[in-house]
């Protein structure tokens, strides 16, 4: 080992030895790895041939940080308006019915972290076949005395007789059978007690619903609809370790939160802008996955646009400089990945940082782990920026394209951290390490060939007993094969591809099928052998 390579290794890992020591490697969807081998392989060398797309921000109606240049680096040049994506594709229309909407009156007792609940459904079948019952998701209910159902009828006030709630389904017979186009309407009131948030553990992964000493987090809160699926039924999946065990179809949002009482400088993130109603606050938000809520009263806000877009950044006062990095990374991906693959169809997204170790995504709203900001060096080689990379990734992989999460991870989590390696090489083009190496070379090595990543891409969550084989296989791995892909059949054809797969599939629950059948539409070469290497039974 050269001496220069030995330093390296040391660098890197007592870097990782600092994530263990504030993180404790946590089991998180987007989380930060635990180091395990001391010999890491070398490096991946990539030709980049995608043209840089950087990072400009407009003049919003609120205050815009200033743009942070990374140390050890140019800055980041201003984007000119007439910049065009690297790969001009056509982008395809499809049509697609939203089967539920979902009205909530929430009054917040931020205090007693508890809220009050009225919510109504309405919710139009799109399966083929017809529904003999349905089931609803109340995650809330998997805690102990955090969700009461107060009330429960059809959309006229009936009574629904026979209703039965376990764990986190609620099923409810229906009078009849609900046949392909027809609608019906629920009505719920509840009560929810929110759990505090337990500390570190090396036994269970934290988790983003309830409160700490400095945050409320209104996550996966209100009862739903999952997918149907003809011949099976209701797409529902027992909880795991580790992974998202949860599949949602898209819906459309509409929700009134007030407070029980004032609450002096409380700020409230949320997955969609606030419309200020008298003493509420109003939500809209279309074709999306989930509605997700944070609120504090001690976060500082900064904010700035990409286009129409507002981009948020909601941090603890000691984290200034992270929050603003966060901000500026996440502008920068929101901005790269619209141009790349399918245009932002929000009107916010916003990054909040999350008093819990771990990570997490939900359409408009993702949370970045503290242990994240308190490891920020001042430059973006580090979790702070990837990660904000990934998660900024999930708006489209996860939010706009949906997968069944717990059957087929690599969906999302695999194509999540190859886009970290998109974003590096455009954002961060002409970024070197303090070692002189470019920020690719380094997300190779500290990312993913540092832990000598093995095991089939396409496992469930169920596959894997513990998380370091998990993560290894499903995001490291993933990520080897996507590049493996991208190098087969030339960045035209790859870059054409992802555009048309997030035209095609937006809205919808993809399969692996489907992938494949967009993909080989744009390739001709034979991939047989890269299935084989990745793919158990090569498919």
């Amino acid at each position: 080992m050269s001496a220069e390579h030995a330093k390296r290794t040391r660098l890197n890992v007592g870097r990782i030895l600092l994530v263990t020591f504030f993180c404790l490697a946590f089991l998180a969807s987007c989380v930060y790895p635990t180091p395990a081998n001391p010999n890491p392989t070398q490096p991946v060398s990539l030709s980049a041939t995608l043209p840089r797309i950087p990072y400009s921000t407009s003049t919003p109606s609120i205050t815009i940080p200033p743009r942070l240049t990374p140390t050890q680096s140019q800055p980041i040049e201003s984007a000119s308006p007439q910049l065009t994506p690297a790969v001009a594709a056509p982008t395809l229309v499809v049509s697609y019915e939203i089967p539920a909407q979902y009205n909530l009156d929430a009054v917040l007792d931020y205090y007693a972290h508890s809220l009050t609940i009225s919510e109504t459904i309405s919710y139009v079948s799109s399966a083929s076949e017809a529904i003999p019952d349905l089931t609803l998701v109340v995650e809330a209910n998997r805690w102990t005395g955090s969700f009461s159902l107060v009330s429960l009828t059809w959309a006229d006030g009936m009574a629904i007789e026979g209703y039965e709630l376990q764990e986190a389904r609620l099923h409810i017979p229906l009078l009849q059978p609900l046949q392909p186009g027809e609608e019906v309407g629920l009505k719920l009131s509840y009560r929810l007690e929110l759990p505090e948030i337990p500390p570190p553990s090396d036994v269970t992964r934290p988790v983003p619903y309830g409160y700490s000493g400095k945050q409320t987090n209104i996550v996966d809160w209100y009862p739903y609809i999952p997918p149907f699926v003809a011949g099976s039924g209701w797409l529902v999946h027992p909880k795991w370790g580790f992974g998202e065990h949860q599949v949602f179809d898209t819906a459309n949002f509409d929700i009134r939160l007030s407070l029980a009482e004032a609450v002096p400088g409380l700020l409230m993130a949320a997955s969609s802008p606030a419309e200020p109603d008298g003493e509420s606050y109003l939500y809209h938000m279309e074709r999306a996955r989930a509605f997700a809520l944070s609120a504090s009263m001690d976060y500082v806000l900064q904010s700035t646009t990409v286009g129409d877009v507002i981009v948020n950044s909601y941090f603890f006062p000691y984290d200034q400089k992270a929050g603003e990095q966060v901000l500026h990374d996440s502008a920068a991906a929101l901005e790269l990945y619209s141009r790349l693959f399918k245009p932002y169809p929000h009107a916010s997204l916003s990054v909040v940082e999350a008093d819990f170790l771990d990570g997490m995504e939900y359409d408009g709203l993702f949370f970045l782990s503290r242990g994240f900001y308190n490891l920020y060096d001042g430059t973006p080689q580090g979790y702070l920026t990837f990660i904000a990379a990934h998660e900024t990734a999930h708006q489209w992989w996860y939010g706009i394209v949906g997968n069944d999460q717990a059957l087929v991870p690599w969906l999302d989590e695999a194509m999540c951290t190859y886009t970290e390696h998109i974003f590096y090489e455009n954002v961060y083009a002409d970024y070197q390490t303090a070692m002189g190496e470019s920020i690719v070379d380094w997300w190779w090595y500290y990312r993913v060939n540092f832990y000598d990543p093995a095991g089939w891409v396409n496992g469930s969550i169920y596959d894997f007993n513990l998380f370091r084989p998990y993560r290894d296989a499903v995001y490291l791995n993933g990520a080897k094969f996507f590049q493996d892909l991208r190098t087969m059949i030339g960045d035209e054809a790859f870059f054409t591809f992802l555009k048309n797969y997030a035209s095609r599939e937006a809205d919808h629950i993809a399969t692996a099928g489907d992938f494949f059948s967009i993909l080989k539409n744009h390739t001709s070469k034979n991939l047989d052998n890269i299935l084989a290497t990745y793919f158990q039974d090569g498919k």
